[in-house]
């Protein structure tokens, strides 16, 4: 009877060790490219995914007067080895913003992302509460694998679920040739509202190589958009997990093979 417990409890060690194998996300680089705050971006938290050159150039162009991104040229990225995610927070408590350290995991069919609060406004006005970011997502996992003909969604927050918002994928092919079907362009325009003051003296910051550059904004551009200079945030350390799950399967297979030799001699 101990014998059989003993083996019973052996295989459901094996297959709990075997799902978390399963699910275990497989990291994916992610560099911060532009952040800042911009309340044309819209309320609540969204994602926005660009595969294409031609994807993100036609969202540049909606937006018009408020368009503080840069041109895809001047991005530390290239849509051959990289897609482009735009997360915006949308009204926040103000007084923060999202910082570069971010962290990324492709798993089944998902690419979750993650980054830290920071304390700040990332060179926008005090008053600013509408943080974004722009990040680059490499097409190669850590592990080698090409991640996104599979994917269907992709996922951003910061520190609490309350933030979370996806963009969904359809048809995502790794050529930078091909279009996702959810990475359209606004269909509409927010009109300035009275809570925004424009002012022809503030300052915002565009991406550049140098984290120095900076632009003086118009009097219709927004007065509460700042960037930042791109940071590095990889993950691309060795799959020790794996490593840990083959070492523990190894001893659970010996230990039943002693149990079941003792058995025997009684």
């Amino acid at each position: 009877m101990k014998k059989t417990l003993a083996i019973a409890s052996l295989i459901a060690i094996l297959v709990a060790l075997l799902g978390g194998s399963a699910v275990a996300a497989t990291a994916v680089t992610a560099r911060a490219q532009l952040r800042g705050h911009l309340p044309e971006l819209g309320e609540r938290p969204t994602t926005r995914v660009f595969v294409t050159q031609a994807e993100y150039d036609t969202y540049r162009n909606s937006l018009g007067d408020a368009n503080v991104f840069p041109a895809a040229s001047s991005l530390f990225m290239s849509f051959d080895k990289d897609v482009l995610a735009l997360y915006t927070r949308g009204n926040d408590i103000g007084g923060r913003c999202i910082g570069t350290q971010i962290v990324a995991g492709f798993s089944g069919d998902a690419l979750t992302a993650s980054a830290p609060w920071q304390t700040g406004t990332c060179g926008a006005p005090s008053t600013a509460h509408y943080p974004f970011i722009l990040m680059s997502l490499s097409r190669t996992a850590a592990d080698g694998s090409v991640w996104l003909p599979t994917a269907k969604s992709i996922c951003f927050s910061v520190e609490s679920p309350d933030t979370n918002a996806c963009a969904s994928l359809s048809g995502a092919s790794p050529l930078p040739s091909a279009s996702a079907t959810k990475s359209a362009a606004p269909s509409a325009t927010v009109a300035p509202t009275a809570t925004r003051s424009l002012t022809p003296t503030q300052t915002v910051a565009a991406a550049s190589p140098t984290p120095t550059t900076s632009a003086v904004a118009s009097a219709t551009r927004s007065p509460a958009a700042a960037a930042s200079p791109p940071a590095t945030a990889a993950d691309n350390g060795t799959n020790f997990l794996l490593y840990a799950m083959l070492i523990a399967i190894a001893f659970l297979v010996l230990l039943s093979l002693i149990l079941s030799r003792g058995g025997r001699r009684r």
